[in-house]
């Protein structure tokens, strides 16, 4: 009769529990309470510029930006734009976002980068897709 091995068994589950920790270990970045709480941060922050009411200036903002490895905001641009005014102010909101919780990868803190849509539209006027 053949004897168990109870060291395969404890290797082969060391290696399952570490694999299962470093899959669980990575993650995105994510704004602090998630996405509903950043749906809320933009929608207390942003302010439709005066001038683009004026003249009607609605649309989608696409604005990149890296999440550092301490949650910090950099690189702020526009990826693509509507107008110089609310592009500006898109860009603005992003700068002031409190830090974000950096993403993981492999245990570690990593930068990241991200494009964040920012939908300006004025309650008389439909948003073409």
């Amino acid at each position: 009769m053949k004897r168990f091995n109870w060291k395969t068994v404890w290797a082969f589950f060391a290696f399952v529990c570490c694999a299962a920790f470093s899959f669980a270990s990575d993650r995105a970045a994510s704004f602090p309470g998630g996405n509903d709480a950043l749906a809320s941060y933009l929608q207390t922050n942003v302010t439709y510029p005066e001038s683009a009411m004026k003249n009607n200036e609605i649309g989608k903002v696409f604005v990149s930006f890296v999440v550092e490895k301490d949650g910090s905001i950099q690189n702020v641009k526009v990826e693509k734009g509507v107008s110089s005014i609310l592009d500006e102010e898109a860009m603005r909101v992003v700068r002031n976002m409190p830090k974000w919780i950096p993403a993981m990868k492999d245990g570690k803190e990593v930068r990241t980068s991200l494009t964040l849509p920012i939908v300006f539209h004025l309650p008389n006027k439909v948003l073409e897709k």
